[in-house]
């Protein structure tokens, strides 16, 4: 019990922790280029990027302190997780670059680099891997005004040219109307679909919004 007192209390040497924060700082850029490619131009979050760097960082800090004060320690990562878990994400991926960042952290303060790195490869692997599947088909608003044109045939166009559709809003005037709709589509197809709506005549704009935006 002794030997267990004193090696929570044993702090550790300052070039071991300016190793571990630099050893953070490297693997941390695998994940911040990882996160770059595995996302949209859509969707991708230059401030929640910047974050998971920051996160790896800090989760190495908080393994330095539980080498010299456990209690203090544990109070901080349970306040970091608070934070985390009231945190909105729209991505259901986020969650996974969120441990990640973490995962670096405590890889880097308990100078297991091996692992960190050979995990920080195929965790990038992976993330990148499935960026085709996930970005096939986005999300999007898409909101065309308009006046004067056949508003249930530009609804089978809007079908027939997404994977889904769904009203969101719709706003019906004497002389123009405003419809909003949530589409599935492929994001090469987000030309094409919004020439057909304008060559049907009578329409105004037609504005196609991600829903990260």
């Amino acid at each position: 019990m002794k030997e267990i007192f004193n090696m929570i209390n044993r702090k550790p040497e300052p070039m071991t922790i300016l190793i571990s924060l630099v050893a953070a700082l490297l693997l941390s850029m695998i994940l911040y280029g990882a996160y770059r490619l595995a996302n949209t131009k859509e969707s991708y979050q230059p401030q929640f990027a910047v974050t998971l760097v920051t996160m790896a960082l800090i989760s190495a800090v908080l393994m330095d302190l539980i080498q010299s004060n456990l209690a203090l320690s544990l109070g901080m990562l349970g306040s970091l997780s608070i934070v985390r878990f009231r945190t909105n994400i729209k991505d259901t991926r986020d969650i996974g670059f969120i441990f990640w960042s973490m995962a670096i952290g405590l890889a880097a303060a308990t100078q297991s680099y091996f692992i960190g790195a050979a995990g920080s490869l195929m965790l990038a692997c992976v993330m990148i891997g499935t960026k085709k599947r996930v970005a096939k088909q986005a999300a999007m608003l898409m909101v065309i005004r308009g006046s004067h044109t056949d508003l249930d045939k530009m609804q089978e166009l809007v079908k027939e040219q997404t994977e889904s559709v769904k009203i969101r809003a719709k706003n019906i005037l004497a002389e123009s109307f405003e419809i909003v709709y949530e589409v599935q589509l492929h994001e090469e197809r987000g030309n094409q679909i919004i020439e057909a709506i304008f060559g049907m005549g009578g329409i105004d704009s037609v504005n196609l919004l991600a829903q990260n935006s």
